[in-house]
């Protein structure tokens, strides 16, 4: 039989060799060679991902460097100019005091003065504060409306209290 070469290696051989194996020899041999092409192809990847990720940060960190470098001369010229001809540096904050200070507030003296909100005390009755019908507490909500409306309906029975004695407020 003739040999065959490719890239100077001795194909005829490795396939004499690769046949001399048992059925279960050559299953092995695919799936270790699969495994190999699958490996090499991820690591291959991994390396070009790693070669991209670090010429990109090279540039990122070589354009922030010449980016500093050139704020530095502007600054440095910046500041010479101003020291050559004698005119004085504009300060920023200046600036921001003279657009923001002229500010005018109206008054008008015509309207009543503000009169803080004064918190109310109420004393309800104790019998008030509990349901006649099943003797649940009132919640909080409950003797408002107690107070304010004069009615109110327990919420766990659905009793209707009506409230018969007078509240004093103090405050007002």
């Amino acid at each position: 039989m003739a040999d065959i070469y490719v890239f100077g290696v001795p194909w005829q051989e490795i396939v004499d060799w690769y046949l001399a194996q048992p059925v279960y020899g050559q299953i092995f041999i695919l799936i270790g060679i699969f495994a190999l092409l699958a490996l090499a192809v991820v690591i291959v990847y991994y390396v070009l991902k790693g070669v991209a990720y670090l010429i990109y940060y090279v540039l990122k960190g070589v354009y922030y460097l010449l980016k500093g470098i050139g704020l530095l001369f502007y600054k440095i010229f910046e500041a010479l100019y101003y020291a050559i001809s004698g005119k004085p540096k504009p300060d920023k904050n200046k600036d921001v005091v003279q657009q923001v200070s002229p500010q005018v507030i109206i008054v008008k003296e015509d309207e009543e003065p503000i009169v803080p909100i004064q918190k109310t005390v109420q004393i309800i009755q104790p019998d008030v504060s509990y349901c006649s019908e099943c003797g649940n507490k009132f919640s909080d909500s409950m003797l408002e409306s107690l107070s304010e409306k004069g009615i109110a309906y327990c919420i766990h029975c659905g009793n209707k209290k009506t409230q018969q004695y007078k509240i004093s407020i103090e405050g007002q």
